[in-house]
């Protein structure tokens, strides 16, 4: 690869270790919350109902922001940036207004509709359940106009790839629905957890504000519609809106099937996906966010094969990390589960619970290498402006989606979501790259084919050495408590880890090489000040 394309490749690499630091830290906090709310109330109908809320503001959220936004935003954005800067704030700030506008009415119109949408994503719940269900959905409501202020904040200052700010959000509005489970649900019982997302949803907006000034944004309050730049922005977002993305889709499924199913089991469904969502968000929706302003950029300079290298790099370093975390998820599932979930000499979360999250997990980490590289190829076609080719590909895996989820439910119940769920992403990403070959032809075909069989080859011994690290560490712990579990885990993870990176490193991985590099690096610095103190001593 060129020069110039190591540099964008460096610049990803730093880009994707700030957003992937401070993703860590805000997924560290969602695990809090999740064994917070686990301890507290196991899998019940009140988290039933909590989760179940949250689809009707989700829904418009992703329809309008979420899965929409930003692709058809920051090409936009980038393109009029490059060639006048007042102009890119008009363009910024009519779409905002008009925007804003459009959100504050849904949220309306879903507020007046309530009981309705309730019996259309939930007909299963009745009585206590449904009426917590109603009242956590009319606060929610709010979240999304602030969200939606937050994500074209967070939109414009990526553009100027500003991004420490933007993944930071994520860590307040954790905090504050945690501070909702702690100190508000005792103060104002139910209510309290519902009004803590909507704070968090405040703050998320509020944090971003200063460094939006500090780029030297004008906003301006006014919709010029004759703007040609603004025209295309909403010519790009409507076919968008047809395809927020199967994942969020496979939620509203998830939540009208699981509510015929006994009370606790969307708990079940929501905890697993949790869970296997902290490593896809460290690892491959951080690598996605911050690689596309570089691809919208290289589209615009019509740099083909840079376009291409970016490409091919971004989706080995997600592979290099996701692959074998999906592998020792799948043999360490109940490990994870009870460690996270089942923290706390009172919790609520039983060791059935334990089962059911566990199974449900190792299903959705069959298709964690899928969901990793989905985020990647769809933004590789929204930086190229097109959002035809996502919108159809979605429909057909939405078709699939919901008969798998159908069958497998009647036949499994909750694990059978995770199936539909994974059997979706895998369908879903081999259209994609299908089309996206199609499109661009050879993308470095010899380079991802070969490091993907290095990968699965050190995650098979990886694996391996996981699973009979298990077993070599069992007898010597006491499996019925916490602190034996813990141990069990962390021994037999690391002992996984050490051999990825040895047969990566003898593969000839550049990835395990810089890691390695940069491990040796933290460990000499963290060492040398305690050698100097004992030589100094001696």
């Amino acid at each position: 690869m060129t020069r110039e394309n190591n540099n964008s490749n460096s610049y990803v690499g730093r880009a994707t270790i700030v957003i992937a630091v401070l993703s860590l830290l805000a997924k560290v906090l969602g695990v809090a919350r999740d064994a917070i709310f686990s301890n507290q109330f196991g899998t019940s109908y009140i988290i039933d109902a909590y989760f179940a809320a949250f689809r009707i503001p989700d829904f418009i959220f992703n329809l309008l922001i979420l899965g929409t936004f930003s692709v058809a935003f920051i090409p936009i954005f980038s393109e009029v940036l490059m060639k006048n800067k007042e102009q890119a704030d008009r363009v910024a700030s009519s779409i905002l207004n008009l925007t804003l506008l459009l959100m504050g009415g849904l949220s309306a119109i879903a507020l007046i509709f309530i009981d309705p949408l309730i019996s259309l994503i939930a007909p299963g719940f009745s009585g206590e359940q449904r009426d917590l269900t109603k009242t956590f959905t009319q606060i929610f409501l709010l979240a999304p106009i602030f969200l939606t202020l937050s994500s074209i904040v967070s939109s414009m200052l990526n553009t100027k790839k500003r991004f420490g700010v933007v993944a930071f959000a994520p860590v307040i509005y954790n905090l504050s629905i945690i501070m909702g489970a702690v100190w508000f649900y005792p103060k104002f019982g139910n209510v309290g957890l519902a009004i803590g997302v909507v704070v968090g949803a405040f703050l998320h907006f509020a944090i971003q504000v200063p460094q939006l000034f500090t780029i030297g944004f004008k906003y301006q309050a006014k919709i010029n519609f004759a703007d040609e730049a603004f025209r295309k922005f909403w010519r790009l977002y409507w076919p968008r809106i047809f395809s927020m993305g199967t994942g969020q889709i496979t939620l509203l499924i998830a939540t009208f099937f699981g509510s015929f199913l006994a009370a606790g089991s969307l708990s079940a469904f929501y905890y697993a996906n949790n869970l296997q969502a902290v490593f896809l968000s460290i690892f491959a929706v951080s690598a996605a966010l911050a690689v596309f302003p570089l691809l919208s950029d290289l589209f615009n300079q019509k740099d083909e094969q840079g376009f291409k290298d970016v490409i091919a790099k971004t989706a080995i370093q997600i592979l290099f990390f996701i692959v074998p975390l999906s592998a020792i998820m799948l043999i360490m599932r109940a490990q994870i589960v009870r460690l996270v979930l089942g923290v706390g000499q009172d919790t609520n979360f039983t060791f059935d619970d334990t089962r059911i999250v566990a199974l449900t997990l190792g299903l959705f980490s069959v298709s964690l290498f899928a969901q990793g590289l989905i985020p990647l190829l769809t933004r590789a076609f929204y930086a190229r402006q097109n959002t035809v080719i996502p919108v159809v590909i979605s429909a057909i895996t939405v078709v699939i989606n919901v008969v798998a989820t159908y069958f497998f439910t009647r036949w499994l119940g909750i694990p059978g979501m995770a199936i539909a769920f994974s059997l979706t992403s895998i369908i879903n990403l081999i259209l994609l790259l299908a089309e996206l070959h199609h499109k661009l032809g050879n993308i470095h075909d010899e380079y991802l084919i070969i490091n993907t069989l290095k990968i699965l080859i050190a995650t098979t011994l990886s694996a391996t050495a996981s699973f009979i690290g298990l077993y070599m560490i069992a007898p010597w712990v006491d499996m019925t408590r916490y602190v034996g579990v813990l141990i069990q885990a962390v021994g037999a993870g690391t002992f996984g880890v050490a051999v990825y990176l040895a047969i990566g490193w003898m593969l000839g991985l550049s990835e395990s090489h810089n890691l390695v590099k940069l491990l040796r690096s933290m460990l000499t610095k963290t060492v040398r000040p305690f050698v100097i103190i004992w030589s100094m001593w001696s």
